[in-house]
């Protein structure tokens, strides 16, 4: 029962999908008919050819587009067929070769145009260079599909005049008819859901038209699309014989299909985003591009008439249901109506199809372009959309584009620029290294806290915003001795930017500042090879830049400098040994406790990169830093890890495992040479209560005097984090 129920259901929802392709395919074949033909007419007249080979040219076209386009079903639900922008460009190439070749000479010309252009228009799909198209800011696609709608409105306004050559109410009937043919549409859509709006409109308005001219004798043949021409195959391959193909323009028709392979591209991806809309569906480019170039290569040898995606017929289609196969129903009707049904066009008056029209027109009017100016934040949206608007009316959608486009990017452009680039800045105090330094160090360091600062960067590092960034650093040089520039949370850097990191560089040296960089990660472009980068711009001038690729290594250099300029003592080193009285662990304790102390720690030599203790081993000991440097380290690859902590001499650790004994949670790994004591707990338990009473106090409230700034710096770290 659960199979014949749910083969039921495949059943139903395959009809309804069909029939819905139907329907919308029916409503845009005819949509697109008055267009095809009319635009044709208008290219073979201006050729010097009849009107009738113009019509039925544009068919051929339609038809051909139509089934190749709909068949590779890279975009759902658009209709394609000849259109002004094609018609126009085409049109200007036929006024300029009119005065030097016959109509029969220019007709081959097109059709090389026409071959050609579906040629680079295949190799552009297979580059991927529709995927530019998609780009487009939703602000621009939405006042263009307005501004078409406003214009599809403008243009039915003429079929709703009254005629030159009826008398009387009848001259009303265009506009009765339209006018019923829309506002039924609008009441079937609240009424009848189950089947589309727009056609039960549209056979309203036929079935009206027919009432109000039955009988009468004051009808307007032009009301109508009339008798459709009869297709003639073998005369139009006939055209193609005598021509001289050598002596055509080559160069001429190259540049020119080149010209139109732009424009249709353009307008075709522009019509796959309007039916994008419509599905809620994403088209496939270059799947679309490749098989409009073969609808134009064939169009091309066939001598019909080339053309793209339709903005109007897509739109009707898809508001009548239309999806995925619509289009090669739409392309069905047509040819069917052109070989047999010639006839048809007499019955089907403009005027319903003007009230068809004017309903998608309403419905593409985007209202709520109003309601981003209420908002500071889409206002400027707003203002890009009634210009796309403005333009399209009254230019042309490319130009309206092209418009929207370049304000979109200029304010872009201005939003980066106003934007900060210093998306944080800390002194080395507020982000102390994770090298844990002596009482001592700590005390001058918290002393000198301005004289080192981290200066966080975000965003892109680009011509439009190095000279704000520029200014802002050199603010910050007075009073510095280190400032380390981050560069995790940079998306990119142009050569712009580095030409003012090089300057940096060079007015902080002169004013006795180090500036140095980290986190230069590879998808900057330079990254590692930022001083060779800086050669490029300059390879007179030598750049000293220190590079760290670790945060913490860049913290641990500043401190370091900071000290070294306090102590002012070539021979001081940072790194020199300290005694085991001199650890922070002893501080506050009596000799004899430190002595005894002492006597129950074990020493040990490591050797550089050496463990002391390993992620996960057993510890309840504590370790006593004297000479070198040990790391603590999370690992989270082979080879990569994170610096939780450096322990340096002076400095001890093991705090947590020595209260609480168990697993150590990181790898502590030694730097250099370097000594550590140990101390037990085990060994500590074992002394008598006397010597327990000679040091213990002192030993634990050192202990946690130092968890407790600790724990105090941890929440520091936090309340840190959470500004991020």
């Amino acid at each position: 029962m659960k199979i014949v129920q749910k083969l039921k259901k495949i059943i139903n929802n395959s009809s309804s999908s069909i029939f819905s392709d139907f329907s919308g395919g029916f409503t845009g074949a005819v949509s697109v008919l008055p267009q095809t033909i009319g635009l044709s007419v208008l290219l073979f007249t201006t050729m010097g050819m009849t009107a009738s080979e113009g019509a039925v040219a544009g068919l051929l076209g339609a038809v051909i587009l139509l089934l190749v386009s709909g068949i590779a079903g890279a975009t759902i639900g658009m209709i394609s067929a000849p259109n002004g922008p094609v018609t126009i460009l085409l049109s200007g190439l036929i006024v300029k070769l009119s005065p030097s070749y016959s109509p029969g000479e220019i007709f081959v010309i097109i059709s090389a145009v026409l071959l050609f252009t579906g040629v680079f228009e295949i190799i552009f799909g297979l580059l991927k260079g529709g995927e530019l198209v998609k780009l487009l800011p939703y602000p621009v696609v939405a006042s263009m599909i307005s501004a078409i709608g406003i214009l599809m409105i403008k243009s039915q306004v003429i079929q709703l005049f009254p005629g030159t050559v009826t008398s009387g109410w009848h001259r009303y009937i265009p506009l009765i008819v339209a006018l019923f043919t829309l506002g039924s549409i609008f009441l079937y859509k609240k009424l009848v859901s189950r089947f589309p709006s727009v056609l039960l409109g549209l056979l309203t308005g036929i079935i009206l038209y027919q009432l109000l001219t039955l009988g009468s004798g004051n009808v307007n043949s032009h009301w109508v699309i009339g008798t459709l021409p009869k297709v003639e195959l073998l005369k139009i391959f006939y055209r193609f014989s005598g021509i001289k193909f050598l002596n055509l323009p080559w160069n001429l028709i190259i540049t020119s299909s080149l010209a139109l392979t732009v424009l249709v591209m353009i307008d075709c991806l522009l019509t796959a985003l309007v039916a994008d809309t419509q599905t809620t569906m994403r088209h496939n480019a270059r799947k679309e591009l490749v098989a409009q170039g073969i609808g134009q290569m064939l169009i091309g040898l066939v001598g019909g008439v080339g053309g793209g995606g339709t903005k109007g017929s897509t739109l009707a289609n898809t508001m009548a249901g239309g999806r995925r196969w619509s289009p090669v129903f739409a392309g069905l009707i047509i040819l069917v109506m052109t070989l047999f049904g010639r006839g048809l066009g007499s019955f089907l008056p403009l005027s319903a199809l003007s009230g068809v029209i004017m309903y998608i027109g309403i419905k593409m009017i985007n209202l709520n372009i109003i309601y981003w100016f209420k908002s500071r934040r889409t206002r400027i949206d707003g203002i890009n959309a009634i210009i796309v608007i403005i333009a399209t009316i009254f230019l042309d959608v490319t130009k309206a584009v092209g418009i929207g486009m370049i304000f979109a990017v200029v304010t872009f452009l201005r939003r980066e620029v106003s934007r900060s680039l210093i998306r944080r800045q800390t002194t080395i105090i507020d982000y102390p290294s994770p090298r844990k330094r002596s009482i001592k160090h700590r005390d001058i360091l918290k002393e000198h806290r301005d004289k080192g600062l981290l200066v966080e960067l975000q965003g892109d590092l680009f011509f439009a915003t190095t000279d704000q960034l520029y200014r802002r650093i050199v603010k910050r040089l007075k009073g510095r001795l280190v400032i380390i520039i981050h560069f995790r949370r940079v998306l990119s850097l142009d050569m712009s930017g580095l030409v003012l990191l090089m300057q940096l560089v060079h007015l902080a040296e002169q004013r006795g500042t180090e500036i140095v960089f980290c986190h230069m990660h590879k998808h900057l472009g330079f990254g590692r090879k930022l001083k060779k980068a800086f050669s490029m711009v300059e390879s007179n001038k030598k750049i000293n830049v220190k590079i760290f690729h670790s945060t913490a290594r860049a913290l641990e250099y500043a401190e370091d400098e900071i000290l070294r300029n306090v102590y002012k003592d070539k021979d001081y080193r940072i790194t020199s040994p300290v005694s085991f009285e001199e650890n922070d662990l002893c501080k506050g304790m009596e000799t004899k406790g430190i002595d005894l102390l002492k006597t129950i720690a074990v020493k040990k030599e490591y050797k550089d990169k050496e463990s002391v203790v390993i992620l996960g081993e057993e510890s309840s000991s504590l370790y006593v830093v004297t000479s070198g440097f040990v790391e603590q380290r999370i690992y989270y690859g082979k080879v990569s890890y994170k610096i939780l902590a450096k322990y340096s001499p002076g400095t001890y650790f093991g705090k947590l495992t020595f209260f609480n004994p168990g697993p150590i949670s990181a790898t502590f790994t030694v730097l250099g040479n370097t000594t550590v004591y140990k101390i037990r707990r085990a060994d500590i338990e074992k002394l008598s209560n006397e010597e327990l009473k000679q040091f213990l106090p002192d030993f634990l409230y050192s202990i946690g005097r130092k968890l407790s700034k600790e724990s105090v710096q941890l929440i520091s770290e936090i309340e840190r984090l959470e500004a991020l």
